[in-house]
């Protein structure tokens, strides 16, 4: 869900000369002097001239970035080099404080080899190689600015710029100031740093121990505890950890030891011992900490099974709860903590698309702050993939050799990457390099706000933009297409943006008409007709509450879940009206709201942390909206971890749905949790005391999303204007999808991808009555294979649309960029195959034909589905064994064809199936076909001379491979077997004007006949030319062929008619024949007479 777009920003910082010692504190003044001479931007064009120059060649060891850290609000980052430390805004993206250390400093203590933030930001700790720790304050002071622009900019220019973007740039930034705290020696040596928030966690080298420093010193507590890794059972002899990661959010530690075993650590609670002496408790309430001998716990979940298995680095997702662990050989494995006893299996694997003997060491591995996406940086290049493995982006495929001469190595090698701006841009550094490259990406609006509308629209995410997938209602060639129009980009809203940036949340209309964001705090919401948008006049108002568990539109109605200073909410807003004080309806709740969703037309789902799911009507008049509740379920013992809910559904019975109560709707509804990557169902039942009571069951494991048709009301086929329908189907055909098209429908159907396939359930009540089995339930299972991420589900034209992110190097630009393109696949095959020959249910496919048949390409879906068929009889054939008897499917596809489509279409489906497959499946298709000659006799009948040619190169290609089988031999095969054919089609043909074919046809001739002489006698057989003399060869070389027709057509002019064709015609026959062996291009070999004819019948021409 994550792609990289554009090109990267790129960043660079040249300290000055100045020195002071390791031990003091940076003035502002000397602070401010630095930043005069340092130089903050630079374009990449300059960035890559500065790196040719012989200065930088002579400090490019001391100015390289060895490390960069993001304090967790994401509001500063700090690089580091051997001796400086640089603290910079990430929005804007400026250096706000650099301290270099004294060549004293570094003498005493070493070189600087790594660093660590304090989580809460205030404290950073430098690493350094002589095993020094040294700790420096973050202090700002909002009273001084810093980078403060001073234009000759009059008052009112002022007050404009500040109306506009909230306030001025004149104003700057807080002044940021890094002091001196103290250094502290670790004299076991270091091995690896964890930052946590109660203490610094430190792996000494000798003796191999755990040491634990805590941030704040208080009275009656132990500063420093520590383990000696002998006394950790659970970790092998002889073991020290080499790589340490830590995430608040799990409380969970992974540790890698240098023989590459990995460990999920916890940390054990201390015990409290209260103190007894009525004295001492007297002086204080006195609980002290008395230090345990055992202070982590932890269990391996990877043991190296070879060569190469080591684990190197280990990065953690709390949000569904998966350990990534990259290893020597370049694979990433990834693992996932089912609970903290130690029940740590193999998920699944990331797949790369190197070649074997490519450089594979991972040097990055950092997930997305919300899980769902994956990006390791490698000594070669880096990928990113999905959160379950589907490939997203690449630079393995980029050029080389183009990167270096453009000193692009973003491209080429990765050190370090992090995320920023809440996943919306990557920071990224390259070994012995100093410039910072800065790449944005575009993200599906799901990640944020999950809804099924912001799916089936497509709607995305950037740094600075909204872009909408506009091709529903468009024209079913041109909504594929990948045409820039299809997308509709909308900027925010300049002073929204800085004041509340970064936008976390973004939901878009069932509709497709109307937009909201939600950033750090208030909202806005914004029309795709108008492109306007509206947002609070009052800033007060605007920073008074926060989006906190989503949004959704009914209409032009915004329900909004917030979080305030007096509780939680949900809110309605109207899109007609401007953002005041008060809304037009506020319901509050006890607790946070941890979902808000649509179902139907006018209900509203509001799942929150006490575990309890309401419902809601929504009254929505001219002037007012109101939030009716009318039932409600709690879940308790069900849902263990309300938190960790993705999104809710809930599908009724059809009766319920039409006719029923809305207030008995709790009673009969069946619920849909996303609980991490599980979806699990609950389905209602009653016990013998008519008690309602829930059935669990999970479906579908791996789950990264799930879109239910049902609650998407705008897309139950509605005709397309402007489209042609096909031609009428047989009666046959139209008697079934009468009878069976009211009842079997997709708009009923549930689409789950797993990373790997797009999954479906046709009908999302064969699920529910599944519910008593599992067999049932496996079988009613449809899996698309997939080579693109798929975004959304275009199920009024039977399309799965996608994008992917390509590199784009050009010769004519010195630099890179990445652009996403639109990829599309039919799904239709693969539901009527399922259909046809696993459900076996004839009567549900025809159904569904007839919701798609007045697609302009439902022949061309059908033909797809003939070649899945065919492949799959090919395998079959060649895996089973002689004595083994299975149903044959090819016949069931092949009434299914002839039924479904006109005579005509089927003919030309299946000659243009036939044409695209390998000639040794033919035997498998004409088994259940009449004679490729029987065949053309039909199309001759049915006046299709298109695909009348097309059934000549099949009869061709039989014949030759049967002579070559039979006789061994390599001459031609005899051409009087098509004379009589060929004779036939061009005299239709010329009957019809279509000198094109007729031009082709001569073609095929002379392919098969390299001497001219059946062409001679088709000609005249034909009745272009009452004279022969025009039909002899010419005397003449090839490369005198012009003075040859000339002389011919000077002997005996033209006719007017037929002029076209006779230079065509005459130009073939004009060359003089040559053997076999003549060192010319003219020759015509046998084997290539079956291509003069295109692969379609549309493209004969």
């Amino acid at each position: 869900m994550y792609w990289p777009y554009g090109v990267p920003q790129v960043f660079a910082h040249h300290l000055a000369e100045t020195h002071s010692n390791a031990g003091d504190s940076t003035s502002p003044e000397a602070r401010r002097e630095n930043d005069s001479a340092s130089k903050e931007f630079e374009s990449s064009q300059d960035a890559a001239r500065a790196f040719k120059t012989d200065e930088h060649e002579r400090e490019s060891t001391t100015s390289s970035i060895i490390d960069v850290r993001v304090t967790r609000s994401e509001h500063l980052f700090a690089t580091l080099t051997k001796n400086v430390l640089a603290l910079w805004s990430v929005k804007p993206t400026v250096l706000l404080v650099s301290l270099r250390r004294s060549e004293k400093s570094v003498a005493s203590y070493g070189d600087n080899i790594g660093m660590h933030f304090r989580p809460d930001g205030s404290l950073i700790v430098l690493h350094t190689s002589l095993g020094f720790l040294i700790l420096y304050a973050i202090e700002t002071d909002p009273n001084v600015r810093v980078l403060q622009q001073r234009t000759p900019e009059s008052q009112t220019k002022k007050q404009s710029v500040a109306r506009t973007f909230g306030t001025s740039d004149a104003s700057g930034l807080a002044e940021v100031v890094l002091r001196f705290r103290k250094t502290i020696k670790i004299d076991a040596g270091i091995s690896s740093i964890i930052a946590t928030d109660q203490d610094l966690v430190i792996v000494t080298v000798k003796p191999p121990a755990v040491q634990c420093i805590k941030w704040e010193t208080h009275k009656g507590l132990h500063q420093t505890s520590t383990q000696l890794m002998s006394k950790m059972q659970w970790i092998e002899n002889k073991t020290t950890i080499s790589h340490m990661t830590h995430d608040r959010a799990m409380n969970l530690s992974v540790w890698i030891g240098d023989h590459g075993s990995t460990y999920a650590v916890r940390r054990v609670r201390p015990q409290i011992l209260s103190r007894t002496s009525s004295a001492e408790s007297s002086q204080s309430s006195a609980s002290s900490v008395v230090p345990a001998s055992r202070i982590f716990d932890g269990y391996r979940f990877h043991l190296p099974s070879g060569e190469g298995e080591e684990a190197l680095i280990a990065a953690i997702n709390a949000r569904f709860s998966l350990i990534a662990v990259a290893t020597k050989n370049g694979k990433i494995l990834c693992f996932a903590a089912k609970d903290y006893a130690g029940n740590i299996p193999l998920s699944h694997t990331f797949k790369t698309n190197t070649s074997p003997t490519g450089t594979l060491r991972v040097t990055s591995l950092v997930w997305s702050p919300d899980g769902y996406c994956l990006f390791a940086g490698f000594e070669s290049g880096w990928m990113s993939w999905s959160v379950f493995g589907r490939e997203l982006a690449s630079t393995f495929t980029a050029n080389a050799a183009h990167a270096e001469n453009n000193n692009e190595n973003w491209l080429l090698r990765i050190q370090t990457a992090n995320w920023l701006s809440g996943g919306s841009e990557l920071l990224l550094t390259t070994p012995q390099d100093s410039r910072i490259w800065k790449l944005d990406f575009s993200r599906s609006a799901a990640v944020g706000c999950f809804a099924c509308a912001n799916l089936v629209r497509a709607l995305h995410q950037t740094p600075r933009e909204l872009a909408v997938y506009r091709g529903h209602e468009l024209p079913d060639l041109t909504s594929i297409s990948n045409e820039a129009s299809l997308w509709h980009h909308a900027q925010y809203p300049s002073s929204y943006l800085h004041s509340q940036w970064p936008i976390r949340t973004a939901v878009v209309s069932q509709d497709g008409r109307y937009i909201a964001v939600a950033g750090r705090r208030g909202l806005a919401h914004y029309s795709v007709t108008s492109g306007r948008w509206r947002t609070f006049s009052d800033y007060a108002v605007e920073n008074s509450f926060a989006v906190r568990g989503g949004m959704c539109w009914f209409n032009h109605v915004l329900a909004v879940a917030t979080e305030h200073a007096q509780g939680y909410d949900l809110r309605l807003y109207s899109r007609d009206q401007d953002l005041g004080r008060a809304p037009l309806h506020a319901e509050s709740f006890a607790m946070p709201i941890v979902f808000v969703g649509p179902s139907g037309e006018d209900s509203l789902l509001v799942y929150t942390y006490e575990n309890v799911l309401y419902h809601y009507i929504v009254n929505v008049t001219d002037r007012s909206a109101q939030l009716l509740q009318v039932g409600q379920i709690a879940f308790h013992g069900l849902v263990r971890a309300p938190s960790r809910v993705r999104s809710v559904s809930w599908v009724l019975p059809e009766q319920q749905l039409r006719n029923g109560d809305p207030s008995r709707d709790v009673e009969h509804a069946a619920v849909l949790f996303l609980i991490d990557d599980k979806l699990v169902l609950l389905h209602p039942s009653r016990t013998p005391e008519n008690a309602v009571k829930y059935d669990m069951r999970v479906i579908a494991h791996q789950v990264e999303y799930y879109i239910l048709m049902r609650d998407q009301i705008y897309f139950n086929f509605a005709n397309v204007l402007g489209e042609s329908a096909p031609p009428t189907p047989s009666p046959g055909s139209i008697l079934g999808f009468r009878q069976n098209s009211m009842h079997y429908s997709l708009r009923d159907s549930l689409w789950i991808f797993t990373g790997e396939n797009l999954c479906l359930w046709s009908d999302v009540q064969d699920l529910l009555h599944s519910m008593t089995g599992l067999a049932t339930s496996k079988q009613s299972l449809l899996s698309i294979p997939l080579d693109f991420y798929p975004l959304s589900i275009l199920l009024n034209k039977g399309v799965v649309l996608g994008i992917d992110s390509e590199n784009l190097q050009r010769r004519d630009v010195n630099f890179a960029q990445f652009r996403t393109t639109i990829r599309t696949q039919l799904f239709l095959p693969y539901v009527l195959r399922y259909q046809l020959l696993e459900a076996n249910d004839t009567s549900v496919a025809f159904a569904i034909a007839h919701q798609y048949q007045d697609l302009t390409y439902f022949p061309h879906a059908l033909e797809i589905l003939l070649h899945i068929v065919l492949d799959d009889e090919a395998d079959r054939r060649r895996n089973e064994s002689t004595s083994t008897a299975t149903q044959e499917p090819l016949p069931a596809i092949l009434s299914f064809l002839q039924m479904a489509l006109s005579p005509e279409t089927y003919l030309a489906t299946i000659v243009q199936c036939v044409r695209k497959t390998e000639f040794s499946f033919w035997q498998y298709l004409f088994a259940h076909l009449p004679s490729p000659e029987t065949m053309f006799e039909q199309a001759l009948a049915l006046n299709d001379l298109k695909t009348a040619s097309g059934y000549l190169i099949v009869m061709q290609t039989f014949e030759e491979e049967q002579e070559e089988t039979a006789d061994e031999r390599q001459d031609a095969a005899d051409p009087r077997g098509f004379e009589e054919q060929v004779v036939r089609l061009m005299s239709l043909a010329k009957a019809k004007s279509d000198y094109e074919l007729c031009s082709e046809l001569a073609r095929f001739m002379i392919g098969i006949d390299p001497r001219g002489d059946t062409l001679r006698r088709v000609v005249q057989k034909v009745g272009f030319r009452g004279n022969n003399v025009y039909l002899q060869p010419q005397r003449a070389r090839l490369s005198s062929r012009n003075i040859a027709l000339q002389q011919a057509e000077t002997a005996h002019p033209k006719p007017q008619t037929l002029g076209k064709l006779d230079v065509r015609l005459t130009r073939l026959l004009a060359e003089e024949p040559k053997s076999a062996g003549a060192e010319s291009e003219g020759v015509v070999s046998r084997s290539s007479a079956g291509d003069y004819f295109s692969a379609s019948p549309q493209d004969l021409s």
